[in-house]
């Protein structure tokens, strides 16, 4: 019975995240589009915006795969709860999230098609991406919803802002941070196998 209703709410709660969804989904792939066609244009301000990058590349070499494995997920973590937390901010920051991250992964894939071609970029994308990726939507959908309410309230409205923000914290805790850490190990134990086998055919 707790099971079905667990379910039930699960459900209801993704279908009210649905229209954010769909936004979070347009801007991202807007970002990626920008970020890739920015590189094509202006390679130069496109490896600005990716320059740190290189220092934490550098810091992981010095550690161990169950220390990167964690960095990754902390990481993450803390991003995805940001996204939802300062939702309340009128919902900029999660937007702000996604158009960083989309932009980033735009110019990182032009410059990796580039040198090395479509199927390493597969290689090195998919395997975590398609459990971290919807999962950043996600969190920014439930932060955008969260600025929702917080518009209605500042126009006089009706609003649900408690009810929503908790909501949006029992979903993160209970079923996104435990997806986090799957995708951080498939990303730090999985990704690069996959990767240099795919670099050595």
């Amino acid at each position: 019975m707790i099971n079905v209703e667990r379910r039930e709410n699960l459900r209801a709660y993704l279908t009210a995240l649905k229209p954010y969804i769909v936004l979070s989904t347009i801007v991202f792939v807007l970002s990626i589009a920008v970020g890739y066609i920015t590189y094509g244009i202006y390679p130069e301000y496109a490896m600005q915006s990716i320059s740190g990058l290189e220092e934490l590349v550098e810091m992981l070499e010095g550690l161990s795969p169950l220390e990167i494995m964690l960095l990754i997920f902390i990481n993450n973590t803390i991003a995805m709860f940001i996204a939802i937390l300062f939702g309340t901010v009128l919902g900029i920051v999660p937007l702000l999230v996604l158009v960083l991250n989309g932009f980033i992964i735009g110019t990182i894939v032009r410059l990796l098609l580039v040198e090395n071609g479509l199927a390493f970029i597969v290689s090195g994308l998919v395997p975590h991406g398609i459990i971290e990726i919807p999962l950043l939507l996600l969190s920014t959908s439930i932060g955008m919803r969260i600025g929702y309410e917080v518009l209605l309230a500042l126009a006089g409205k009706p609003s649900g802002i408690k009810n929503e923000f908790i909501k949006g914290m029992k979903f993160f805790f209970y079923w996104m941070v435990p997806l986090i850490f799957i995708a951080a190990l498939i990303e730090t134990f999985i990704t690069p196998v996959i990767m240099y086998l795919v670099a050595g055919t």
